[in-house]
């Protein structure tokens, strides 16, 4: 029998279960780690379970649109192992607590804010369930003397949710997260996540990161020490190979003079570690500065997330990015110029988007990708549990749905037609794992593994290449963009028949299109390939 089984995506190594497994191991429980990617991942997920028979199964939901299917799989879980105690955690369990336990007698506790020490203390009192109001963090159905432990008698009892845990103060404090499974390896080059912070100085409207520490005690972003990073980074390089870090940081920088405090300490430390590594990071536009970015590139930093977000100066002020279009164009062209490779993405789609959003949108995405130096990212502001555009829609009447997928349209019909428009046709290029933006965004990771960690056989020609690619992927969305902000502005929407004859034959001409460049992407990676066998 096994104490706790933690589930959650694993795309890449899911840092919040590993950071959950090694506390509870640093204090002696056992504890197993089960990959649920996909839906199609619940059986292998339940036959671990009936193997391994965890006390506890705790379920690490990250994005909210995915409740769904972890709810499914905790009903399942249930059926398999009727004694268990399912507990839920991450973002949105944290801010629907009452309402999940409410709705859902397969759960009998959801996990809020920070899980390491509350998850800690359950496992510790998990059969004294009358001590479990003193568990700070912890919403929990009580039970009753009455009921039992069947699936049919769960909703007897009343839902306690105790005060908020404290965030954790020391983040050095914390094991570094258990790294069960080594480290994918691609191209040659080991590449893992890790965070050298938690938490965003920044309070965006349609982000959920904010309040979710604001609902703890504490500062809301805390960062390692850089000796304490760097120890972890180094385990990685010695221990697996790990030569590509990608930071999973909310906010890597602190705000201010103090990150290039920072960033000095940090270089210092792995020249004086002698790590010959490379790393991604996510930054705001407002961060990015010349003689900042060129020290990041030369210690090692090839690429860089820059939350844009828009285009348009009436849109950010929406967003609350705090930035103007003029700083988010002139902090991809300082990372262009510098040459590290400059992602952004844009939500050109939010509640209060206009005609004229839309258009200066357009323009910005034509500006900063028209000529391939990243693939273009874009799609609607989604209302997330904890947000306060949540909150806003919410005063206004707006919001359709529940508290599982809240929805709204925006009110120009123009624009909320050319929305539908869009996510009908572009669906898979943009947003499927499978789809050729996301394709072409990892395409452009393992030029840089190239570039960087296999100098010696790296051609620029390859580089040229897939800026070429990548532009007529770019061109190309905006070509059909641009006709369907045409339509909507010239046509009749409320013809239901020629709306949809006209999304049919785009979707069409994006599969088509598609077909053809992914052959010739397949075709540049055995290139890729090619010249590292030489």
């Amino acid at each position: 029998m096994t104490d706790v089984l933690l589930v959650g995506a694993e795309e890449l190594e899911n840092l919040g279960t590993r950071y959950l497994a090694a506390v509870l191991r640093q204090h002696g429980y056992s504890v197993q780690l089960a990959a649920f990617s996909t839906a199609d991942d619940a059986d292998a997920v339940v036959w671990q379970a009936k193997v391994t028979r965890p006390r506890l199964i705790g379920l690490s939901v990250i994005f909210q649109y995915r409740a769904p299917e972890f709810l499914a799989l905790a009903a399942s879980l249930r059926r398999a192992l009727p004694k268990a105690h399912i507990t839920l955690g991450g973002h949105f369990p944290t801010f629907a607590a009452s309402e999940l336990l409410r709705d859902f007698p397969v759960l009998d506790s959801v996990v809020r804010g920070e899980g390491e020490f509350t998850l800690l203390e359950l496992v510790q009192k998990l059969d004294a369930p009358a001590a479990w109001g003193s568990i700070l963090g912890l919403s929990f159905r009580q039970i009753s003397k009455s009921a039992n432990r069947q699936i049919a008698n769960r909703y007897a009892g009343e839902i306690v949710e105790n005060p908020p845990r404290p965030l954790v103060a020391d983040l050095d404090a914390l094991p570094f997260p258990a790294r069960d499974t080594p480290p994918q390896h691609h191209l040659g080059v080991g590449y893992s996540p890790l965070v050298g912070s938690r938490g965003c100085h920044r309070d965006c409207t349609f982000c959920s990161i904010r309040s979710f520490y604001s609902s703890s005690r504490g500062k809301v972003q805390r960062f390692r020490s850089v000796p304490n990073l760097v120890d972890e980074m180094a385990d990685l390089y010695h221990r697996f190979g790990v030569r590509f870090f990608v930071f999973n940081d909310d906010e890597w920088f602190p705000a201010g003079p103090a990150r290039y405090e920072r960033v000095a300490e940090l270089e210092a430390e792995l020249k004086r570690r002698r790590l010959d590594a490379i790393m991604s990071i996510k930054c705001r536009a407002d961060d990015v500065e010349p003689d900042l970015f060129r020290r990041l590139l030369d210690m090692g930093v090839v690429r860089a997330y820059v939350g844009v977000e828009s285009g348009s100066d009436h849109s950010l002020q929406t967003l609350n990015k705090h930035t103007t279009v003029a700083q988010n164009r002139r902090a991809l062209e300082i990372l262009h110029q510098v040459g590290m490779l400059a992602d952004f993405g844009l939500i050109i789609f939010d509640p209060d988007s206009t005609v004229e959003d839309l258009r200066a949108n357009l323009d910005f995405l034509r500006e900063m990708g028209g000529t391939g130096l990243a693939p273009l990212s874009f799609g609607r502001m989604e209302v997330y549990a904890g947000t306060p555009v949540l909150e806003r829609l919410q005063r206004e009447g707006r919001l359709t749905g529940n508290y599982m997928a809240w929805n709204y349209t925006i009110p120009d019909p123009r624009v909320e037609m050319l929305w539908r428009l869009m996510i009908a046709a572009m669906r898979h290029r943009q947003y499927e794992n499978q789809g050729l933006a996301k394709q072409c965004s990892i395409a452009y990771y393992e030029l840089m593994m190239v570039k960087y960690l296999h100098a010696g056989r790296y051609d620029p020609a390859l580089g040229e290449a897939l800026r070429d690619l990548v532009a007529r992927v770019n061109n190309h969305s905006l070509a059909i963009f641009e006709e369907m902000f045409d339509f909507t502005l010239h046509e009749d929407i409320r013809n239901s028949a020629l709306v949809n004859a006209q999304a049919a034959t785009w979707a069409s001409r994006i599969n088509l299109f598609d077909m053809e460049v992914e052959a010739e992407l397949q075709n540049w990676r055995e290139q890729v390939a090619q010249r590292l066998k030489r």
